[in-house]
């Protein structure tokens, strides 16, 4: 009995000793995060410029990261065919790198067909409306001379604005005369832009690379890290966060593509009936650039009226009207059902996120502002019904 309350009494010192050491770590680790971030504060330039390097060198392993998760949406796909194609046999054992080269190539295919299909005939209608604009300017010059006639504008008047067309012709070539260096340094500084921005793709390609041959592995490690330096609880959510996070961020990129491809199909059909022109060209641009909000949206209706007006201008209205419906349809209907609930978020939701994301980051925001949206409210409603289960009111 005695030996027995001994053993009961140093089991609750230890526990004592175990919340004293545990309380003292934490005031050690709040102290030192206090001074951390009061020095980072005081010598705020400093601290910009190091995180601002620290961004530039872990810049082309995000973008290889976000590859990777773009390509992996549809690698997943490929995978679950393979296996089911190719359940027995040698084939089995290669599935990963096949898929791999698959999804890249199915990518590109992609890329470069748009490309080849549009680029042409946007180059002939640009060689195209360069044979009509000579005749035009004739045809405007005519109309300016017959205006002038009948407001009695003098010739003393139309040789007073040519002099001033001259003059302002004099001074443009004049500050290309004496800006040479400064047009050639920018052009230096736009060519090594570029330049860097291909050496970041690349190294983000090779990145992506490796992520989608060893994701199992690395997910695996980044597991059992969290589960190492964190309590069980508190790694259970992280890892249940994340899962989440990779549950709605794959559903709303295949939503977003099923939208796309609704519409580009929908433009195509409708172009057909109303009898326009170069159908699958802005059929294909339609699709594409709507991965791209509002901004892809413009792009693909300004290019289309260059081109119906080149080819077709008294049809360029019946464009208008239908690239009108279409907008209304994917406002209202495509967009919200579709990658509303991919990603668990109602219509209302959607339209909230879309309008603060573009307030607050432009194109970038309203990509990711769905998603992180639809991830703040699932963990919430998660926490909610967590804690109504505490409290026995799951009926409410």
């Amino acid at each position: 009995m005695t030996s027995s309350l001994v053993g009961s009494e140093m089991c609750i010192r230890d526990r004592i000793k175990r919340g004293v050491r545990m309380q003292q770590k934490s005031i050690y680790k709040l102290v030192l995060f206090t001074a951390v971030l009061c020095w980072c504060l005081w010598n705020y330039k400093v601290s910009l410029g190091i995180l601002g390097t620290a961004y530039d060198i872990i810049f082309p392993f995000l973008v290889g990261a976000f590859i990777a998760f773009i390509v992996n949406v549809l690698m997943t796909k490929l995978e679950y065919f393979w296996e089911i194609v190719f359940s027995k046999g040698p084939l089995l054992k290669i599935k990963r790198p096949a898929c791999m080269v698959l999804s890249f190539l199915l990518i590109f295919a992609v890329v470069a067909f748009t490309i080849i299909l549009v680029v042409p005939e946007l180059q002939h209608s640009i060689r195209t409306l360069g044979k009509l604009i000579p005749p035009a300017m004739v045809k405007l010059n005519t109309f300016m001379h017959e205006k002038a006639i009948q407001f009695n504008v003098s010739a003393a008047d139309w040789q007073q604005l040519h002099d001033q067309w001259m003059v302002l012709q004099n001074n443009l070539l004049q500050y290309i005369q004496s800006n040479k260096s400064l047009l050639l340094s920018r052009t230096w500084n736009a060519t090594t832009s570029v330049v860097g921005v291909l050496t970041e793709l690349v190294i983000g390609f090779v990145a992506a690379v490796y992520l989608l041959l060893e994701k199992d592995v690395l997910a695996r490690n980044a597991r059992r890290t969290i589960y190492a330096f964190c309590y069980k609880e508190r790694a259970d959510y992280i890892v249940n966060a994340a899962r989440t996070t990779h549950e709605i961020c794959t559903g709303y990129v295949g939503g977003q593509l099923l939208v796309a491809f609704l519409l580009g199909c929908m433009c195509f059909i409708g172009m057909l009936i109303l009898g326009l022109p170069y159908a699958l060209v802005e059929s294909v641009l339609v699709g594409v650039l709507a991965l791209i909000p509002i901004l892809g949206t413009f792009f693909s209706a300004a290019i289309g009226c260059f081109l119906i007006l080149v080819a077709a201008p008294a049809k360029i209205w019946c464009f208008i009207i239908l690239f009108l419906i279409l907008q209304r349809i994917e406002g209202d209907l495509l967009y919200p059902r579709i990658v509303g609930k991919s990603v668990g978020l109602s219509e209302l939701w959607v339209l909230a996120a879309v309008t603060i994301g573009a307030s607050l980051g432009g194109i970038m925001g309203m990509i990711l502002c769905v998603p992180l949206f639809s991830v703040i409210y699932r963990l919430f409603s998660q926490k909610v019904a967590v804690e109504l289960d505490k409290k026995h009111m799951d009926d409410i």
